[in-house]
């Protein structure tokens, strides 16, 4: 039977991958039901034009962040907006951060403190896009994590999917330093449930429990029928050497910054 825990990646109809998932159902899902999710939609897709959604992950992204900054701030705070109007319940108002080469946070200043959950990713790098060397890769990855993490992420999702989807190893060491990362910045590491890499997942797992690092839960919902299914995160967790009886204690559940900033 599947335990009911913290999604802490869920996507809409604003995020050009998604398929049938949308705000309006996750309303709905919140105000029925116990489910507690963040809904974390790519800050990219928002934040470039409509007319190129995918432009961050070219290499124009750059000249096109430049170009349409101001629009994608704008589109970004509506998006903001648009979400916590229709938060209820267990939903939580996130973000799935990206980052330029250079490091920069493809989102506006000021506002990703004003969120509940902020997943950071890896999502395009130049250097695995032009078939550069593994160390080169490899570095690429360190830089883009270091610059998440200046940025104050809660979770690395899905931390190494780019790198194997395109068939580059992911040695034991660079999941070592990630991490060690994840420890010293303080965000947590996701069990990603819409593209699955057991044996990374699992090891990634026993290093956090080596290090004291945390484990968040994402479906990563692109469909609805991903949503609440936390099969494959109970699999890796057990394989781990997890049980119900003692994951609570390593899994992230985020707090809301709106209700702790109320109460101060």
């Amino acid at each position: 039977m599947s335990h009911n825990f913290f999604d802490c990646h869920t996507h809409t109809e604003f995020s050009s991958c998604a398929e049938d998932v949308t705000l309006e159902a996750y309303t709905e899902i919140a105000a029925t039901t116990a489910s507690a999710f963040a809904v974390t939609d790519h800050s990219a897709q928002i934040f470039y034009s409509p007319d190129n959604r995918w432009g961050f992950w070219s290499d124009e992204a750059l000249p096109l962040f430049e170009e349409h900054r101001e629009g994608g701030e704008e589109r970004i705070a509506e998006y903001i907006a648009a979400v916590r109007d229709a938060q209820c319940g267990g939903m939580q108002v996130g973000i799935e951060l990206d980052v330029l080469p250079d490091g920069r946070k493809v989102f506006p200043d000021g506002l990703l403190e004003t969120l509940d959950v902020v997943g950071g990713a890896v999502h395009s790098m130049p250097a695995l896009r032009h078939s550069r060397p593994v160390e080169e890769i490899h570095a690429e990855f360190r830089r883009q994590v270091e610059a998440l993490a200046s940025h104050g992420i809660d979770v690395l999702v899905h931390p190494y999917r780019l790198i194997l989807a395109a068939d580059v190893p992911v040695p034991e060491d660079l999941q070592r330093w990630t991490t060690m990362m994840a420890r010293e910045a303080g965000f947590a590491l996701e069990i990603n449930s819409h593209y699955q890499f057991p044996e990374h997942d699992v090891r990634m797992v026993r290093f956090a429990l080596e290090v004291g690092a945390t484990i968040a839960i994402g479906t990563d919902s692109h469909r609805m029928e991903e949503f609440g299914d936390f099969s494959y995160h109970e699999q890796i967790m057990r394989k781990a050497g997890l049980t119900p009886e003692t994951w609570q204690p390593h899994i992230f559940r985020a707090r809301t910054r709106q209700h702790e900033a109320a109460a101060e």
